[in-house]
């Protein structure tokens, strides 16, 4: 990540072992299924969504499975391929890897190693030996679209607001993963409050901090009161905007809370660390579905927002108005939109 301008300092601890000593037969001839390696398209400490994924690996970790964590350059496709490619011998009972972004990388790898079970997260791969695990980030950015614009028109409960009915989100690129937040979350925001104003941008990246800082920048200029980051290691740019600006964002992926104490209202999570989990069991259990995508929204509580650790800067009248909302999602009274349908 891009730290040069800002020195925002990651506070995630990089958890990895060596590769050296796995031992194991081919999947097929029966490797046991209590080892996970985890490859990152990118690198850790990013206080979003591969330090949530990791957390996951580190919880299965501490439960005695054997574990191994590959990183790589952000911006190194090839990088990516040949870390996948080197844990897809049949040494390890699940290989798993996410994001959008790296679908193609592993498509082909799945296709290359039929025998290596994979576990692909935040995507959807058509393949035998992937199981697949989606989330609905537009259902949880509903509620951080909702909890913004209780936020904008609201300087009473919220001294940092201005009442501008104005807020924004950054992304870190223009993919239909986060377009699908931008819908959600802009979805969220008029359900509250038709005259609302979203302001939206990308920074074209997943590390670009200091990027991810000048768009939020801009968007507090033009009077948001809340930006809600969606744009991994960048998104720590767009935090630390808030603190200087002296208003309020919306963390995401991880709970970020307290990245920026005082100014991060709240963290919409899509508990990728939990569903791996929970996946790595069902795979030790030999209950795993491959060929098939496991799905999680609100209703399953695989998506939300966590408000711990924000120094009790959301009212619990706030609170229970966006739970209020929560509650319409998931009884079907509000539909929430989507542009992956």
């Amino acid at each position: 990540m891009n730290l040069k301008r800002y020195h925002l300092t990651a506070a995630a601890v990089l958890l990895s072992v060596g590769l050296s000593g796995c031992g194991g037969a081919d999947v097929s001839s029966g490797t046991t299924t209590k080892s996970i390696a985890n490859v990152v398209p990118g690198a850790l400490g990013d206080q979003s969504f591969y330090d949530d994924a990791q957390s996951g690996v580190a919880e299965l970790e501490s439960n005695g499975y054997k574990t191994t964590t590959l990183q790589a350059d952000a911006n190194n496709p090839a990088q990516w391929k040949a870390n996948l490619q080197s844990v897809s011998t049949g040494q390890w009972g699940l290989v798993v890897m996410g994001s959008s972004t790296a679908a193609d990388t592993m498509a082909e790898t799945a296709q290359k190693f039929p025998n290596q079970h994979y576990l692909f997260y935040d995507g959807e791969i058509q393949a035998p030996n992937v199981a697949s695990l989606t989330y609905k980030q537009n259902e949880g950015s509903f509620l951080a679209g909702v909890l913004a614009a209780l936020v904008a028109t609201d300087p009473k409960d919220f001294p940092l607001s201005s009442g501008s009915k104005t807020i924004g989100l950054v992304g870190g690129m223009d993919i239909p993963v986060i377009n699908d937040f931008v819908s959600g979350f802009k979805a969220g925001a008029t359900a509250v409050d038709p005259t609302v104003k979203v302001l939206t941008s990308y920074v074209g990246s997943f590390s670009d901090s200091a990027k991810g800082y000048d768009q939020a920048k801009a968007m507090f200029d033009q009077k948001a009161d809340v930006v809600y980051q969606v744009a991994g290691g960048a998104g720590i740019g767009v935090l630390q905007a808030a603190k200087d600006a002296r208003k309020y964002a919306i963390g995401v992926d991880s709970n970020q809370n307290k990245v920026q104490s005082g100014h991060v209202l709240a963290s919409m999570l899509k508990h990728v660390g939990t569903s791996i989990v929970q996946a790595s069991q069902e795979n030790e259990k030999g209950t795993l579905a491959f060929g098939k995508t496991q799905s999680f929204g609100l209703a399953n509580d695989g998506v939300g927002l966590v408000y711990d650790d924000n120094g009790g800067l959301v009212p619990q009248s706030v609170v229970a108005k966006v739970d209020d909302y929560k509650k319409k999602v998931v009884s079907g009274e509000i539909k929430v939109p989507t542009v992956l349908d």
